[in-house]
């Protein structure tokens, strides 16, 4: 009998599981459920497809129904929500619009559940042109409200990514923002406060009106509508609101099932995606994921952690034998004309978990300075002192810092030191890279802080 593998989630995570499913075993009967009306799509570009970057909406769809269904022979049930897992009889419930209930058996379960964003419980934010930004939906909805309401100006809760990617869309969109954050600089997940003021800095230039150490009290309407926000006692007038805070793993199907969750509120999982139910895998942004650069179990919401995680879980599920190692959180977005990559926690969340790390801050050219048309990078990276341990790296510039923060994340998966990281040779070309690249650069002040050079030996010291 052909084994029946089951995915809950039509994402990308579910979408890989799926197809790395059938790699491993040509005969299974492989079904993903998704909740959408919609295949897989990229949720990273909704921002580029807003502003219009990206031609169009549709154009983020990774493959056609037909590509599912008769290349791959994966059976595509859209439009279907997931309600029970009774693991004991290796069932899935499910409902439709047309089908209240129906079950679905399974020999293997993959759970690709993703995650949501979080709303906020203040007056005001049941009115019309209030969003989040998490599916295509809703950022076609967004464009459409944004144009019935011939806004001028939306406010922006939370300059996290999304919240940041959201701002620059905006501009491009000819509409003005404002965005307030609670703590006292943006990108606080990512960056520490003097590397995340370099991007804000940009960011105001292209017109951004940030409201820092601020928290929004209520949302103001007319008619239904938005009309404006009141945040840390002042009141500014506004179309819209896009609140775009923290995101939280869907974690209710596997927590009704009795299966465990970790502290950080994701699924728990192994090396190989199984969680604590028999025959029932987990991946992507409905887990927690083991850190390697801390050695913690954690929640990354990063779409190629996802890919990683529900290929392991696919292959498994169908009867093959694959590991995932872990994450080292690397990360990279473009924001106002600037690269920003980062990888490992930031000083703040080190400090928290009981690390004091030794850091360096330094800035070179990703060019000779004779040739024309180098550009800044400015580096910061993060040492553990306790072992000498690269424990974090942080770049931002115009170009050069994203694929030198997979050359630093490639470093952290080894687990080198500071010292073994600084001796690795690179490449040089006058038009292409420095002799000194400034990540090499930045990797040999940090060694000095973390081994500082021996005292001077006393002249009464010596054999003569």
């Amino acid at each position: 009998m052909a084994r029946r593998i089951v995915i809950v989630g039509c994402g990308v995570s579910g979408t890989t599981a799926a197809f790395y499913s059938r790699k491993t075993d040509r005969t299974s009967e492989i079904t993903i459920v998704g909740d959408e009306v919609l295949p897989e799509y990229s949720r990273c570009g909704l921002p580029y497809a807003f502003s219009g970057i990206v031609p169009t909406m549709r154009s983020l769809i990774g493959y056609d129904e037909d590509f599912y269904e008769h290349t791959n022979r994966v059976n595509l049930r859209l439009g279907v929500t997931a309600t029970k897992i009774r693991p004991d009889r290796r069932i899935l419930e499910l409902k439709s619009q047309d089908h209240p209930t129906t079950e679905l058996q399974y020999d293997n379960l993959i759970l690709t559940t993703g995650a949501s964003p979080t709303t906020l419980a203040v007056p005001g934010s049941e009115l019309n042109g209030v969003f989040t930004i998490r599916t295509m939906n809703d950022v076609e909805g967004l464009a459409n409200y944004l144009g019935q309401a011939k806004a001028r100006k939306a406010a922006i809760i939370g300059a996290g990514l999304i919240g940041s990617e959201m701002a620059e869309a905006l501009l491009v969109r000819g509409v003005g923002v404002l965005q307030a954050e609670i703590v006292p600089e943006i990108l606080p997940v990512i960056l520490d406060p003097d590397m995340a003021s370099v991007v804000r800095e940009k960011a105001e230039e292209h017109g951004v009106e940030y409201h820092l150490q601020s928290t929004l009290e209520e949302i103001l309407g007319d008619k239904g509508k938005v009309s404006g926000v009141r945040i840390s006692g002042r009141t500014y007038e506004v179309e819209a609101v896009i609140v775009a805070i923290r995101i939280r793993p869907n974690t209710e199907l596997a927590k009704d099932a009795d299966i465990l969750l970790g502290d950080s509120g994701g699924i728990r999982t192994d090396d190989r995606m199984l969680t604590s139910a028999r025959n029932v895998y987990a991946a992507g942004d409905c887990i927690e994921t083991f850190d390697l650069v801390t050695h913690r179990h954690v929640f990354f919401q990063l779409a190629t952690t996802a890919v990683r995680q529900s290929m392991v879980a696919g292959i498994n599920a169908a009867g093959g034998e694959a590991r995932y190692p872990g994450s080292t959180g690397v990360t990279t977005v473009k924001l106002f004309g600037l690269e920003v990559a980062t990888l490992g926690p930031t000083t703040a969340m080190a400090q928290q978990i009981g690390i004091t790390p030794v850091s360096v801050r330094t800035t070179g050219s990703t060019r000779l300075s004779y040739y024309p048309g180098g550009k800044d990078l400015t580096v910061k990276l993060l040492g553990n002192p306790a072992n000498g341990k690269l424990l974090g790296a942080q770049l931002v510039g115009e170009e050069g810092a994203t694929l030198r923060a997979n050359f630093a994340s490639m470093a952290a998966h080894l687990g080198l030191t500071v010292q073994e990281f600084a001796e690795i040779e690179t490449c040089y070309s006058p038009p292409l890279a420095p002799v000194w690249d400034p990540v090499t650069i930045a990797a040999q002040a940090l060694l000095r802080k973390l081994r500082p050079p021996l005292p001077k030996r006393s002249t009464t010291d010596s054999n003569g």
